[in-house]
């Protein structure tokens, strides 16, 4: 299906862990455009109809995690959230909408290929490269390397602070094996931590506090926690993990020990909805988190790409 409004894709070819939400919301914020929308398929929320998304109405159950986070960082009058896993049925809707939408972005839309896309956008991680990934069981894979060719931009995520030019030429040459699209680096960008009312705050460098995550890969929340000196004790559940009323006591029945909860954005939108862990005595903190290019001229680069999306219909 082609939509009359221009379409960017943000997927990868591995199973997760490749840091799609924060490129989006980096897509965002960086799009020289009044309207924007995100579809998302939502992936394990309860209902299966079109919902858009509404802070008011609606919880991560409604929408899942990911788009709930979307939801509450770009709510407003020139954004919408849409949850529909057919993504076709999704732009239909978004087309016939009262309020007009310049730009939509489909989240971890890469293998459906119902929709056409105006630039489609594949991640792939620093650390675990889709070339020396396998098909799943044998890796990660959702389908072969060679799905790569249809991607437009290549992003290597989560990049190290410095990635040496001939580091950068190694991968690319790597990746061209696959593909002929252009290959950008980025790296998550730590940005401080969060109360419950949202507001910026230090942690006690003396005192531990106890990491719940339930994310694909949780090892960089680690090291950047050690970097900053934070002592903690890990709580790991698997990425997208419904907590039951069993394990959310259980955490705030341990987290009694600590000085307080440290989690993920990503996670936040669940473990808020637990009455057992927000009304516990033990404050709970969230990591933000977001991205950036290695240098000021990929970034420029991108951001022009994203950008000219725009002027297919003549903004």
């Amino acid at each position: 299906y082609k939509s009359s409004i221009p379409v960017l894709s943000i997927g990868n070819l591995s199973m997760g862990g490749t840091g799609k939400t924060p490129h989006v919301a980096f897509v965002l914020e960086n799009i020289q455009t009044a309207n924007t929308a995100v579809i998302s398929r939502g992936y394990r929320r309860k209902s299966k109809q079109l919902i858009e998304g509404d802070k008011a109405l609606h919880t991560s159950k409604d929408l899942g995690d990911e788009p709930m986070e979307l939801l509450e960082k770009f709510e407003g009058n020139h954004f919408k959230m849409i949850v529909e896993g057919n993504r076709a049925k999704a732009l239909k809707y978004l087309e016939q909408h009262d309020n007009h939408t310049d730009l939509v972005v489909l989240d971890d839309g890469f293998q459906h290929q119902y929709a056409q896309r105006d630039l489609n956008i594949l991640l792939t991680e620093y650390n675990k490269p889709f070339y020396s990934d396998f098909v799943v069981p044998m890796g990660t894979l959702r389908e072969q390397r060679n799905g790569a060719q249809r991607a437009d931009i290549i992003i290597v995520t989560k990049c190290p602070e410095e990635v040496s030019l001939s580091n950068q030429k190694k991968i690319k040459n790597k990746i061209t094996s696959y593909s002929s699209a252009k290959v950008l680096f980025s790296k998550i960008k730590y940005q401080g931590f969060l109360n419950q009312v949202d507001e910026k705050i230090n942690l006690n460098l003396k005192k531990p506090y106890l990491l719940v995550t339930g994310i694909a890969n949780p090892k960089l929340v680690y090291e950047y926690l050690k970097e900053v000196n934070i002592l903690f004790e890990t709580m790991k559940f698997s990425d997208h993990h419904n907590f039951s009323p069993k394990e959310l006591k259980q955490i705030a029945e341990k987290s009694k020990k600590f000085e307080g909860i440290i989690t993920t954005e990503k996670d936040w939108m669940r473990l808020r909805e637990s009455t057992d862990l927000t009304t516990n005595s033990t404050p709970i903190f969230r990591l933000k988190i977001g991205v950036e290019f290695i240098n000021t001229k990929q970034s420029e680069e991108f951001n022009n790409q994203i950008n000219a999306l725009t002027r297919l219909t003549g903004l």
